[in-house]
This record gives structure tokens, sequence and C-alpha cells, in this order.
């Protein structure tokens, strides 16, 4: 289904290389909570495992999904929220997006001890002020408040559902 899909959107699946999850120095995570720049507009706090690939499996398989999603929603921003955040440098994070999308990856949530995600996200959306954002991420059970969070399944990862989701979820009410 998913292979329909994306070629329904013009994406033709293709098996991405596997992207190495090494252990960097503390002084080179991206784990610094102040964003790049102030987003202008709505914000993607997204996750990786789980959502732009199924599992750990470290393919990004579904990050040209998403970059379409990106590309009909101009105005969006990206924050990661990911865990990836502690083992990656944002230039690198960035690098894993098409050249045209790389400035609208902002910057990442702050590692958090003994928090949520939902907690770590909110502490980039009151520093900045975000009124209108959503989270894409399958760890359901790091978000007591679901209500601004588009759920993947782990095992299976985005889907064009949850994309439809998301568009809602990113416009509604606060």
């Amino acid at each position: 289904m998913m292979s329909a899909l994306l070629r329904f959107v013009g994406i033709r699946p293709t098996v991405a290389p596997t992207f190495a999850r090494e252990s960097l120095p503390a002084t080179q995570r991206a784990t610094r909570w102040a964003l790049q720049r102030a987003p202008r507009g709505p914000v993607l706090m997204l996750d990786i495992d789980g959502v732009l690939h199924p599992g750990q499996s470290g393919t990004l398989i579904y990050l040209p999904l998403l970059e379409t999603w990106l590309r009909t929603h101009p105005d969006v921003d990206v924050v990661i929220s990911s865990n990836w955040r502690e083992t990656h440098t944002l230039d690198e994070l960035r690098n894993f997006f098409s050249i045209e999308l790389r400035e609208r990856v902002i910057g990442c949530t702050p590692v958090l001890p003994d928090c949520t995600r939902l907690d770590e996200i909110l502490c980039v959306v009151r520093e900045y002020g975000v009124t209108q954002w959503a989270a894409l991420d399958d760890r359901v059970q790091e978000f007591p408040d679901t209500r601004r969070l588009v759920a993947t399944e782990y095992l299976d990862g985005l889907t064009g559902e949850s994309l439809l989701q998301l568009t809602r979820v990113m416009w509604a009410a606060p």
C-alpha cells in the first residue's frame, strides 16, 4: 500500500542507505535547545525511528514522503525531537533532507533527564512562543497529552493517513 501511495504522489520508493547512529562526543551532539532561528510559522516536532523508517532500520525510507508534504506546506519549520539529536549534529540531521528543505530544519528539542518527549517539546514551544505545532512520533507513552500528536506505528512508520492527520492537527485550533 505504501508503494502505491508513493507512486501516487510521484515518488518512487528506493532502498535508502542505512545511517549509522554512532555516539558523538557531548560537545558535538545536537542537544542544545536553542534553535538556529525563531520559527516563522507552524512547527513540526519530528521523531525519526518509527516515523521516517520502520523501527530502527535507519533507512529513512519515508523521508521522501515527508518531504513531499513539507513542499506543499512551505511555511512549516522542522524541529528534531528524536533521540537522533543525541548522536548526530544538527548539520548531519539537516543533511538527511533535500537541499531546498535543509534551512527549514531549525534545531532540536532539549534533552531533559527524567522528562517526557512532550516536556522537551513544550520547552521549545514556550521559549519561542510557538502556537501552531504538531508532533510526529511513534512513542505515544511520551505524550501524556496527545492532542498535538500524530502517532505512527513503530514497525510501520509514516503513512499517507499519518500525513492527512498531521495536516488536520497542525491547523486545528489551539
